[in-house]
């Protein structure tokens, strides 16, 4: 056995990630290769297409018309990717875009990277130093899991509470609350269920103790924004979670991504100037890492003015989308865990061999999701996650029902009529 060989043996048997791949490795949904897409239906070889719930476009801008036509001036002007780092320097349209973000979210600068995960491996280290404390919400995504392991290893104390355990949060908050150095990591909205972090509620302890809030609002940023109603309930303009239960920002950092509703590798860190100033001295990826391509800034800045013009359209189908597949799915008898009304839909199916069964046989009839077996999930939790685009249409919809409805009598059968 060679080097390499060994490497790959020894990290297998001791990695998570292995066993999540061999899951996968079972399924006809994963490293698939798209040779043709038609709206939201995509192509997996010459004769098998599917239709995509497994996108997380939330607005459709990455099919719309007047997105794709309008980056060629900037392209012209910037060249594909000036691969300067930011501390070096900036094409102009950095700056416009942070300032049309900062308006649209309320807040006094934001700071753009090409990616969260970028954010998160250098912002968080950076605020918490030697001696901090990094508080995480179990339920929050990995990837602030990862960063906090970073500022671990440079001498932070990181520490947990399960999702919406505000007497556990408040405990680790009592125990450090001589610690000036203290943020607690949240989502804004949960990447598999769908629901909204009581932000509200987390703030307010922030506050009691000196604390700063991190939340990674991902998914939420383009969809849920200010003054919700029952008529528009991801309320309006989609300038994120903190708008969107109407608060401030004080004592919280606020990281929007536009890899989801706006289609565009980018997103951006919502701070005050002085904390902005900060984040370019400290962060690392902000000196080291490469820049984000010249056509996604150019595709955000058409988003923010097609959002602008409809964004309200297309949250308002976006709604009418889910609602219906939602209700659709609850009325067969699945447990669906959104409780928010969010485009993300996760739905229970049962153990792992369950869950690649159903998985294998939605591909069959023309449906992608996002898999999700243990380990992905806990045991118990193995399902289907769905997420819905103002790009689909009602048709997928009911396609999507009509296979969730294959699945549901295929279980119930195989179970001896027990329910699912």
């Amino acid at each position: 056995m060679n080097l390499e060989d060994e490497i790959i043996e020894i990290n297998q048997s001791e990695n998570r990630r292995a066993h999540i791949h061999a899951m996968l490795g079972k399924m006809k949904q994963y490293d698939l290769t798209a040779v043709k897409i038609e709206g939201r239906r995509i192509w997996v070889d010459d004769d098998h297409s599917v239709i995509d719930f497994a996108s997380c476009n939330y607005l459709g801008l990455d099919l719309d018309e007047e997105m794709q036509n309008d980056i060629s001036d900037e392209i012209m002007r910037w060249g594909v990717h000036p691969s300067w780092c930011r501390l070096v320097a900036s094409p102009a349209i950095y700056q416009q875009i942070e300032n049309q973000l900062a308006t649209l979210i309320g807040v006094e600068s934001t700071l753009i990277f090409p990616t969260v995960t970028l954010i998160s491996i250098g912002v968080l280290p950076a605020l918490v130093g030697k001696g901090g404390v990094l508080i995480l919400d179990k339920s929050g995504h990995e990837t602030m899991y990862e960063a906090a392991k970073i500022a671990r290893d440079s001498g932070a104390t990181l520490l947990s509470f399960p999702q919406n355990d505000l007497e556990t949060l408040e405990l680790h908050l009592q125990h450090h609350q001589n610690n000036k150095r203290k943020v607690i990591m949240i989502d804004g909205v949960y990447s598999m269920s769908g629901d909204f972090a009581r932000v509200p509620a987390i703030v307010a302890l922030a506050k009691k103790y000196d604390a700063i809030v991190y939340i990674d609002d991902a998914h939420g940023f383009g969809v849920v924004g200010e003054n919700p109603t029952s008529a528009m309930p991801y309320g309006q303009r989609g300038n994120g979670i903190v708008r969107y239960y109407g608060l401030d920002y004080e004592n919280i950092i606020y990281v929007g991504g536009c890899s989801k509703a706006y289609s565009s590798l980018a997103a951006f860190v919502g701070c005050s100037k002085k904390m902005q100033s900060f984040i370019k001295g400290f962060s690392t990826p902000y000196d080291l890492s490469g820049p984000c391509p010249t056509a996604s800034l150019a595709t955000l800045a058409k988003g923010l003015v097609i959002n602008e013009h409809r964004g309200n359209q297309y949250r308002e189908k976006l709604f009418t989308l889910t609602h219906k597949s939602i209700n659709g799915l609850r009325s067969m008898g699945f447990e669906v865990l959104n409780q928010s009304w969010f485009p993300i839909i996760f739905v229970r199916i049962g153990d792992n061999q369950d869950t690649i069964e159903t998985a294998n046989l939605l591909f069959e009839k023309g449906i992608l999701v996002t898999v999700s077996p243990y380990p992905m999930v806990g045991i118990g939790q193995e399902g289907h996650r769905i997420t819905l685009t103002a790009a689909n249409t009602l048709e997928e919809v009911e396609e999507l029902l009509a296979s969730f409805q294959i699945i549901r009598d295929y279980l119930v059968d195989k179970h001896s009529n027990n329910a699912i």
